[in-house]
């Protein structure tokens, strides 16, 4: 543990290992992963290397999770639950419930040690019949909504603050493009450097961290310019709220700002499972833990600077730089606060295309999105070139499209509220892994997530999403951050799902029973080991030929095949497990 805490505070060293002595590693672990035969390729070798140890691993957890939200939302969550004593609840629930999502994704990640893509794959897995209703909603849904502007809004925001330049809309987004460009380039360049940087980034966002909560602790002493620290405190349950919207929307803001493990999660195949063993088992819970104190003391921290309830509710989003100019007095503290929260949101974006990147190219690997080869590749760098693409270009138009205020709004609520349900389908999917396990005479792989957190993990989403339908209690039906309808947000989701299930349905039922033929997976093999499925048509009366020259996986039984590509790196030949006719019928 020592050596561990040790690179820790060396955030740039720890992700240079030799890969050949990797990849023998990974020949060495004898464990299997058990999947359905349905499902993406394993593959043994991961083609975009092994990049993640337990520094890289501690950092993109911190990254993840401690982007803006806890910089901006401790004001808007007093706001909307009413008393300091009710938010301090709030805080330990969403701590609770992010802890449970976890336990979760460990489990998960013991039975798939060499998947990445985290959801996507771990839906696949759950839910294999019907064959490719999930992976093709999941896929569609996280390729429109694969965007987290907020993080870019953030950048740009502070960084005009921190530079004294006047605050707009277009300026906001101008710098957003920038960053968002920035951290693109960056991760289809290099993986590896790209996860340093965010190293680097996650080591100062923690000294950042430390000094603010030392600040507090002086400042709760007495010694600052802050005339009654402990004000905020007295009577801590004064006020509390009974509207049932305003306690989903408090509960939503915590729960954003707790939200993020997933993406250490989407990368569980580029670690190495014999030299990082207990890194989801122990470690990422450890870490989560350590996050929810630092939250405590931060929001104490931040309440800490005020002289009144109603003056922390005031301050809203700058909550965090009110502090500090109460505290200090001076624009310089304020200034140097706003540059280090803009580097804070530069670290969480570039988690979110590290992490977004493996989910898409997972969704391309499974088949059920046009070209999958070219979502599977990882030409010409040894990245998912097209899954930042995409992620990069979706951020970009919800960045510059929607025009700012109720589109905007709307835009960002469908997609914080969409993962709602794959989340209730991904603990349900669990309880299913499970099932199956257990019919295969499999038992489980070191880790099992108590039945009890994954109950209280569903009601929590199904809580959420009812919510959503709860009117204000303001006498209106106006949404608390739009001038329309306040359950917009949630009708247009739904829609957006419904529409999904629609589509499938068309595409996997409808369209084959007039022309005549059936869907079947060919898996594939590019020229960097990369592997893959892609799904083709076969006419009804050539099934029966399919079926006996092909095994479960699509593969060609007699390892015989009409198309050959030469392998790259070692002059050997890939042989492709498609003939010539599934080339044509690729989609």
């Amino acid at each position: 543990m020592s050596d561990i805490l040790k690179k820790i505070l060396q955030p740039i060293i720890g992700i240079d290992e030799n890969q050949e002595q990797i990849h023998a590693d990974i020949d060495s672990f004898n464990e299997e992963d058990h999947q359905n035969e349905n499902g993406a390729p394993v593959e043994t070798h991961n083609p975009l290397g092994y990049n993640l140890d337990y520094v890289s691993a501690f950092y993109m957890v911190i990254q993840g999770i401690i982007g803006t939200g806890i910089f901006l939302t401790p004001a808007s969550v007093l706001n909307s639950i009413g008393s300091v004593g009710a938010s301090y609840v709030l805080w330990v629930a969403g701590f609770f419930i992010a802890l449970f999502e976890v336990f979760v994704y460990v489990e998960f990640s013991t039975y798939y040690k060499k998947r990445s893509g985290g959801d996507v794959a771990y839906l696949e897995q759950a839910y294999p019949k019907p064959d490719f209703l999930v992976p093709t909603s999941y896929a569609a849904v996280s390729v429109v909504l694969s965007f987290s502007v907020s993080s870019a809004i953030a950048f740009g925001e502070f960084v005009l603050n921190a530079s004294g330049t006047e605050v707009t809309t277009w300026k906001e987004r101008g710098v957003g493009v920038a960053i968002l460009t920035f951290a693109a380039i960056l991760t289809i360049a290099n993986s590896k450097w790209s996860l340093k940087l965010a190293n680097l980034l996650g080591f100062v966002k923690m000294v950042t961290i430390t000094f603010i909560i030392i600040t507090g602790f002086v400042n709760l002493g007495g010694n600052t310019r802050v005339a009654e620290p402990h004000a905020v405190f007295k009577d801590a349950w004064k006020g509390s709220t009974s509207d049932g919207n305003a306690i989903a929307n408090a509960i939503i803001k915590v729960s954003f700002s707790y939200s993020g493990t997933q993406y250490v999660f989407r990368m569980v195949g580029e670690s190495n499972p014999k030299k990082t063993k207990n890194l989801f088992r122990y470690f990422i819970p450890g870490v989560v833990i350590s996050i929810f104190f630092i939250y405590i003391l931060l929001v104490t921290t931040f309440y800490s600077g005020f002289e009144s309830v109603e003056a922390v509710k005031k301050s809203g989003s700058l909550v965090a730089a009110q502090f500090f100019s109460n505290v200090f007095g001076t624009k310089a503290a304020t200034k140097a606060l706003d540059s280090l929260i803009a580097l804070s949101a530069l670290g969480h974006l570039l988690t979110v295309f590290v992490g977004s990147s493996r989910t898409l190219r997972e969704c391309g690997r499974q088949g059920v999105l046009p070209y999958p080869r070219a979502w599977t590749s990882t030409k010409p760098f040894g990245t998912p070139v097209l899954g930042v693409f995409i992620t990069w270009i979706v951020n970009l138009i919800v960045l510059l499209a929607p025009p700012a205020g109720d589109a905007y709004n709307l835009v960002v609520d469908i997609g914080s509220y969409s993962g709602y349900f794959f989340k209730i389908l991904l603990a349900v999917g669990l309880l299913l892994v499970r099932k199956q396990r257990k019919e295969q005479g499999l038992g489980y792989q070191g880790f099992k997530c108590p039945l009890i957190f994954i109950i209280i993990t569903l009601v929590f989403y199904l809580f959420v999403i009812a919510m959503s339908f709860v009117p204000p209690n303001n006498g209106t039906l106006i949404g608390s951050d739009v001038t329309f309808f306040y359950a917009t947000y949630a009708l247009v989701t739904i829609g957006l799902l419904a529409l999904c299930v629609f589509y499938y349905y068309v595409w996997a039922k409808i369209l084959p029973k007039f022309g005549g033929y059936v869907h079947r997976t060919v898996y594939y093999i590019l020229p960097n080991g990369e592997r893959g499925h892609t799904v083709i048509q076969v006419k009804k009366d050539e099934v029966a030929k399919f079926d006996a020259e092909h095994d479960a996986l699509g593969r060609l039984i007699d390892g015989s095949t009409e198309g050959e590509i030469e392998g790259e790196g070692d002059g050997s030949i890939e042989k492709l497990a498609f003939t010539v006719e599934s080339e044509k019928q690729l989609h």
